[in-house]
């Protein structure tokens, strides 16, 4: 019991604080939080197939924008609310993840980058192309709030704690998969495809089946970051969402999904709290790509492991 609370300890202080965080916040900061918490969830599918399944996808936007559009094409042809559009986001998503784990699954190295990026790029030329269907250039505007069964969400606050429902589910599902059977699998053939070929693992399903799930999660994000603009278009989800998403993942560190909700908060509010300096504003990308550098290094660098480690030693000595 002791194990299994110290393991989600950072998932709790995450949710506990961010639930509570609307009571301290204005309507500008809830928005961020919003967009932070829709952050965690596209960012826990990213780690899924990267952290497990062991494949870097840059072009996971597309997912992303797939379940935008799914979202918004359904609202304004046909009129449809949220909860009768989710089932439709959840297969066509899921469909897209499918279709582009096929000729994923056979390859490795740098195709694989050309493979994702390529994909993102030609569902970007779809979405920008398909006037009839998805507006082009000009977007889908207009888009309501999140309508429930019948319950329109009227406030941004309400649509928090939906967006946070969907965080703690997704988190609870990517745990269970890790622990399940396709978990032990993906990680073994993450770790030595070879070796867990021999072993009988068969390599091909298995990553159809996490590019898929992956997919389907992205979807949702994307779903409700429709809802929460009331607006689409094609130049939101372009390749940096894809790198952003990537960052969050890898600050976090991989297969670790309650550090991936940390560096997706980390990397949602940091940008816009460098706004607050006048002398930042002009460079503030500058100085959110040094700060990024650093924690990466802190992180993921044999220096940056030692210094960590020297800190807490001491930390742990004094006490």
């Amino acid at each position: 019991m002791k194990s299994t609370l110290k393991k989600h300890l950072l998932f709790l202080i995450i949710v506990i604080g961010m639930c509570v965080a609307p009571v301290f916040t204005n309507a500008y900061q809830l928005r961020i939080l919003i967009s932070a918490a829709l952050a965690m969830i596209f960012a826990m599918s990213l780690n899924l197939l990267m952290g497990i399944g062991g494949t870097v996808s840059f072009g996971h936007a597309a997912f992303y924008s797939i379940g935008a559009y799914t979202t918004a094409v359904l609202w304004y042809h046909f009129g449809t609310a949220y909860s009768t559009n989710f089932i439709p986001v959840l297969l066509i998503t899921g469909l897209a993840g499918l279709l582009l784990s096929l000729p994923m699954s056979r390859i490795t190295g740098r195709y694989v980058t050309i493979i994702t990026l390529s994909f993102a790029e030609i569902v970007n030329l779809i979405i920008k192309n398909w006037d009839p269907v998805t507006l082009g250039q000009m977007g889908i505007v207009g888009i309501p709030s999140v309508n429930l069964f019948g319950h329109v969400l009227k406030s941004k606050t309400e649509f928090f704690y939906l967006t946070m429902f969907f965080v703690i589910m997704t988190y609870i599902i990517m745990n269970w998969l890790v622990n399940s059977k396709l978990g032990r699998n993906l990680r073994a053939i993450s770790n030595d495809p070879i070796a867990a070929e021999a072993m009988g693992i068969k390599i091909f399903p298995y990553k159809v089946i996490v590019f898929t799930i992956s997919a389907v999660f992205a979807g949702i994000a994307g779903s409700l970051y429709a809802h929460l603009m009331s607006y689409v278009e094609p130049s939101t989800f372009n390749s940096n969402l894809s790198f952003q998403c990537i960052s969050m993942v890898v600050i976090g560190g991989l297969g670790n999904f309650s550090g991936t909700m940390l560096g997706a908060l980390f990397l949602t509010i940091l940008p816009e709290y460098l706004r607050k300096f006048e002398f930042l504003f002009k460079y503030r990308m500058i100085a959110y790509g040094l700060v990024l550098v650093i924690v990466m290094w802190i992180n993921h660098s044999i220096p940056g492991t030692k210094l960590k480690n020297a800190i807490f030693h001491k930390k742990n000595t004094e006490a």
